[in-house]
């Protein structure tokens, strides 16, 4: 299947998200571009809007593209145009949002200059973006089934490639122990996804403190392994443990 290159840090992810609670995408300017091309992007942000409020409503499952294509003012065929299937327009939801955020978290991560910097840095930009904007997280929360085929996709693979990878850079700089990469990202992803779903399902909550919580949980977690802590516990814990 067909994977993006990874974004990098200060490279364009995606077009920035909206300000909070609009759960729309703001795009540049349309300077410079012709009539037909501002037209062309008019089309596929309106059917992508539609897409997002029917499949919040509905469900990814319940809806078909004729009722995408009913919440726009255009003719059925042109949705053709854009998108090839129903799968293909939750994919470019779930792409806009989760893009923009992967190249925000790289550039958090590949400035770190310690490992307290690597986590906290990372979690405090993920909560913060979710309890400003959690469209996201309630289209994913609504079509979970659905979005979890995109994992190994080019999309939420992106996101995970790219923790992966920063990870493996923060151990050649020294900055975090030279642990099992695949299983920090799993922990590290993991525990941010269900604290993501408790902040868009809970506005009270303090995106800043669910960072501080997180941070000191999972470098407990690293110190442990670090030094050697882990010798304390009972045989057939240790025995399962990876080396």
């Amino acid at each position: 299947m067909r994977r993006r290159p990874l974004p990098t840090a200060g490279s364009a992810g995606g077009p920035p998200l909206s300000p909070a609670g609009r759960g729309t995408v703001e795009r540049p300017a349309a300077a410079g571009l012709s009539r037909r091309a501002r037209n062309k992007q008019a089309n596929r942000d309106a059917i992508l809007a539609a897409a997002q409020r029917v499949f919040l409503e509905r469900g990814f499952e319940a809806v078909t593209i004729r009722d995408v294509v009913r919440e726009t003012p255009l003719a059925s065929g042109t949705f053709y145009n854009y998108f090839r299937t129903k799968e293909d327009l939750l994919r470019a939801l779930v792409e806009e949002h989760v893009l923009s955020l992967t190249t925000e978290l790289r550039r958090v991560r590949g400035a770190a200059r310690s490992l307290d910097e690597f986590v906290h840095g990372a979690y405090l930009a993920a909560f913060t973006r979710i309890a400003q904007d959690p469209v996201l997280y309630h289209l994913m929360l609504r079509n979970e089934a659905a979005v979890r085929s995109l994992y190994e996709d080019a999309v939420m693979g992106l996101s995970t490639q790219a923790l992966r990878d920063d990870i493996k850079d923060a151990i050649r700089r020294g900055i975090m122990p030279p642990l099992d990469a695949d299983y920090l990202a799993a922990a590290f992803f993991g525990a941010g996804y269900e604290m993501g779903r408790i902040l868009a399902e809970s506005p009270q909550k303090d995106p800043a403190a669910a960072a501080a919580f997180a941070t000191r949980l999972f470098l407990g977690g690293v110190h442990a392994f670090a030094s050697g802590r882990l010798t304390t516990l009972k045989p057939r814990v240790r025995a399962g443990m990876p080396g």
